[in-house]
């Protein structure tokens, strides 16, 4: 096959996720049974226009916004059209139903915007993306489509496509990096993530100051980047949690394996991952983190209720959790040994039902 990948970011995007390693995990596993991808994207500093990757071809073309025009000429100039045209959305739609033989193109989601836009923009704007977000899904109502969660489906559903056409396949984890490790012996939480609004860092920090006075040796590490860092560090500055919060930089790519790969070990070390997001698609951190054996705690919103059991391998909050509700979880991590233990165990049963090899299988079959 040769597949023509739209993603608004490729893998080595200094803004890269949790969506460009699912893409990237999944298409060198194309290239090595021979088949063709092409990855077209938006630029980026210092990017180069056109280069190979693990036998990915990568196309970087306009910015974050021009890129979806960029794509349509760069279709319309291919004298050898692609097998299928892989249409992933990261809030936006490629509209390739204009440009692209329908049977040819199959809609990817990774997750819809919904609360997000109230979060990251202006009320105005924010109400304006919020009522045109699912106008942007008419045009393929008879267009083949996959993603990754339940939860995904539903939002797909809402906007009007048919569950028919809806079709879900597993993520994967690379067990060989997550794995379980030795724990920290003083009450250790992390955060894993760009530190943007809608991820809710900030509440996790409000959160740490009523744990922070019953055990003063308990400690957060948020793990990432993003333009809410100085606010952060402000917050826990103001807080008085100087020493009780620790802010890691991303400071290598998170799929490449890497002996400082401080992600992995905090992730083996830590007693919880929290990830209080206002939604995601499926939270790769909470499975990546359950490899290692270690539970989440997580708001009830999409993407997060599939890949967390309640009381199983993690705690599931209220979709709007409090800094008193999430504090009172941690307490509950903290103060209750074989509660903790037994998170830890069904986290890393559960993540074992997770493979990049059977993902790739079931993607490929659906393909």
């Amino acid at each position: 096959m040769n597949i023509l990948i739209l993603n608004w970011r490729d893998i080595k995007n200094p803004k890269s996720g949790g969506a460009e390693i699912i893409l990237y995990e999944l298409s060198k596993r194309f290239i090595k049974e021979g088949h063709s991808i092409i990855w077209f994207c938006s630029s980026f500093d210092k990017a180069l226009p056109q280069e190979t990757f693990e036998g990915i071809t990568i196309i970087r073309r306009g910015n974050k916004f021009s890129v979806y025009l960029e794509a349509l000429w760069y279709y319309k100039q291919l004298s050898q059209k692609p097998d299928i045209v892989l249409d992933c959305v990261n809030t936006i739609c490629w509209q390739t139903p204009f440009y692209v033989e329908r049977q040819k193109i199959i809609l990817y989601t990774n997750q819809s915007a919904r609360k997000v836009f109230f979060y990251e923009y202006p009320w105005l704007f924010a109400l304006v993306g919020f009522l045109l977000e699912p106008l942007q899904y008419l045009f393929y109502k008879r267009v083949k489509t996959i993603c990754y969660s339940n939860s995904i489906k539903s939002d797909l559903m809402s906007f009007g496509l048919s569950k028919e056409n809806i079709s879900v396949f597993p993520l994967g984890i690379d067990h060989a990096r997550y794995k379980p490790g030795k724990k920290f012996p003083q009450p250790t939480f992390i955060f894993v993530g760009r530190f943007v609004k809608n991820k809710r860092p900030d509440l996790i920090v409000m959160s740490l100051k009523a744990v922070a006075k019953k055990y003063p040796l308990a400690h957060l590490y948020l793990i990432g980047y993003g333009e809410e860092e100085k606010n952060l560090r402000s917050l826990i500055a103001n807080m008085g949690l100087d020493r009780n919060v620790s802010i890691v930089n991303k400071n290598n790519v998170f799929f490449a394996k890497d002996k400082k790969d401080m992600k992995v070990a905090l992730m083996q070390a830590a007693w919880a991952i929290i990830v209080p997001s206002v939604k995601e698609g499926w939270g790769m951190v909470v499975t990546e983190a359950a490899s290692c054996g270690t539970p989440a705690i997580v708001s009830n919103v999409t993407g997060l209720r599939d890949s967390v059991i309640h009381n199983k391998t993690g705690i599931i909050l209220s979709g709007d959790p409090t800094p008193q509700e999430l504090s009172n979880a941690m307490l509950t991590i903290i103060k209750d040994i074989g509660f903790r233990n037994k998170l830890g165990k069904g986290a890393v049963l559960w993540s074992k039902k997770f493979s990049w090899e059977s993902s790739y299988e079931a993607f490929k079959k659906l393909l």
